[in-house]
């Protein structure tokens, strides 16, 4: 299959110049970046583009590195694990002569690919700007190389350990629901009014409820008919159903306000943690749903949810 993407390697002149000083750099480095310059998604998809440069450094042998300081610190929720990706800032060059910027996005849906065809095709993309001189290489990706859960779930946990403050708040979280759950995750972007997201739109108040009402119906259905007397976690971007829904006994939703980090650049410590303590809640959850009807969007952070600890997941369209 001939293989149309077309993807180079840029160069931000405002940042980078070969009058910047130079760093002693021995081998190969690899960066993944996450610094506001360029967004690479939502936090799944971050998450995604750094296992997935992680695993292509495994196999090449590179050194790896993690510049997620963008719109927050990736350690201040998820600590290195058994790979020290933890990179100083002013280990960081920017000068041209020894620096290259690649972005890397996964865009198979769109080009009528499948994941491992796009998977192979970005390994040989890096292979062609990646040599085996001493420079770094910042690259901007949310690449899915990791698309089987027992690959994605081993890089996780070799990578990544939460760090206190979150461990505390998923503990704390378990222990009010009591014991196991299934999760189900719903993404209505702007439908319901919660928050302004890109140029998604907003529906007007009589169709927000009966979007609501017809969501609501679908979660009864599915608990009366497969989980009966189960807890039930739920976790949305919209706080509007999250609230409207909570009156179901046998739901549970986490406190705290809903952002996505693409569009909240603000740098607040507990304004981002909610999104870890949803993501590590749903992949400890037995089963993992993803529920979508009209234009809800068809998100991807529920499977990688899935993925973490290789848990059974279900896509419902409705």
């Amino acid at each position: 299959m001939k293989l149309r993407i077309r993807q180079k390697a840029l160069s931000f002149k405002q940042y980078y110049s070969a009058s910047n000083p130079k760093f002693q750099i021995d081998s190969p480095e690899i960066v993944y970046m996450a610094d506001g310059r360029i967004s690479p998604g939502g936090l799944g998809d971050r998450l995604h583009g750094i296992i997935s440069l992680y695993l292509y450094c495994k196999k090449k042998g590179y050194k790896f590195k993690v510049n997620f300081c963008h719109p927050f610190r990736l350690k201040d929720y998820l600590l290195p694990n058994k790979v020290n990706w933890d990179i100083d800032p002013e280990k960081l060059s920017y000068n041209s002569e020894q620096t290259t910027v690649i972005p890397l996005f996964c865009t198979y849906k769109k080009y009528g690919m499948t994941v491992d065809e796009e998977a192979k095709y970005q390994h040989a993309f890096l292979d062609s700007f990646i040599k085996t001189d001493k420079k770094q290489y910042h690259i901007y990706t949310n690449a899915h190389f990791a698309y089987t859960p027992n690959i994605y779930s081993t890089a996780f946990h070799e990578l990544f350990m939460p760090a206190k403050p979150l461990e505390e708040a998923i503990n704390q979280n378990k222990k009010n629901i009591g014991g196991e759950y299934i999760a189900i995750v719903l993404r209505f972007q702007s439908l319901l009014g919660d928050f302004k997201e890109a140029d998604f739109p907003t529906l007007p108040v009589d169709e927000q409820k009966r979007l609501m009402e017809k969501v609501y119906s679908k979660i009864q259905e599915l608990y009366d008919e497969r989980h009966k007397g189960q807890k039930v976690l739920i976790t949305s971007d919209s706080r509007k159903f999250l609230d409207y829904v909570s009156s179901l006994d046998y739901v549970y939703t986490i406190p705290g306000r809903v952002v996505h980090l693409t569009y909240t650049p603000a740098h607040d410590y507990n304004l981002h943690l909610k999104s870890f303590v949803d993501l590590m809640m749903l992949a400890d959850a037995q089963k993992i749903y993803l529920l979508v009807t009209g234009d809800m969007f068809h998100s991807g952070f529920a499977q990688s949810a899935s993925f973490i600890n290789d848990k059974p997941y279900e896509e419902i369209i409705f």
